[in-house]
């Protein structure tokens, strides 16, 4: 099995939660790139690797913040499974106070967020309706203390989906551990 992981806004390919996914699911079978920051393009990208790899061998993406936000869409346009951690489910409205200059937090890569960003990324917000009918393939993960986006809207958002609610924490989630463990015991994982 392969595993796509899906960085947030202002972040990278790399760090702890990839290095936890690498011991997990062994080096080789975890791929995460730096995205670009246009979402168009992000999107772009990750459905070409997606095609390029669905029929092959079962994928799993996991997705935080931004990234959980592109793995919603890309579970449901592609029906495949999506952990998402600490998501942000309307990246239109969660993002619009970012419009302007931009310095990547890990690459440091300066660029200009616009609201054209902003109107495209409205496209790729999936009802949470349509995401009943991939309920049993999304897995969402959130730390109680997110500091960013509200982890109990977010809760309530997926009601009836599989939420874990893990206290403390914040919006870089301190509990991969736990959410690895708990995917390992999940017997009914189902994989595309």
């Amino acid at each position: 099995m392969k595993v796509i992981y899906i960085h947030g806004f202002n972040s990278a390919g790399y760090g702890d939660k990839v290095d936890k996914l690498k011991d997990h699911f062994g080096m080789e079978n975890v791929i995460s790139i730096n995205l670009p920051y246009d979402p168009e393009k992000a999107i772009s990208l990750l459905e070409f690797l997606i095609r390029n790899i669905k029929n092959e061998e079962p994928l799993l993406l996991v997705g935080t913040s931004l990234g959980g936000a592109y793995t919603l869409y890309l579970s449901y346009k592609f029906d495949i499974p999506g952990v998402v951690i600490n998501p942000s489910v309307k990246p239109s409205e969660d993002l619009k106070d970012q419009i302007g200059k931009q310095v990547n937090y890990k690459t440091q890569e300066e660029y200009e967020f616009t609201e054209e960003h902003v109107r495209w990324l409205k496209k790729i917000e999936v009802p949470v309706e349509e995401l009943q009918k991939i309920k049993d393939r999304l897995y969402i993960y959130l730390d109680e203390e997110d500091e960013l986006l509200d982890s109990r809207k977010t809760a309530e958002y997926f009601r009836g989906f599989y939420v874990k609610l893990f206290p403390g924490g914040d919006h870089r989630f301190q509990h991969m551990d736990e959410l690895l463990e708990d995917l390992k015991n999940k017997r009914e994982v189902r994989y595309g």
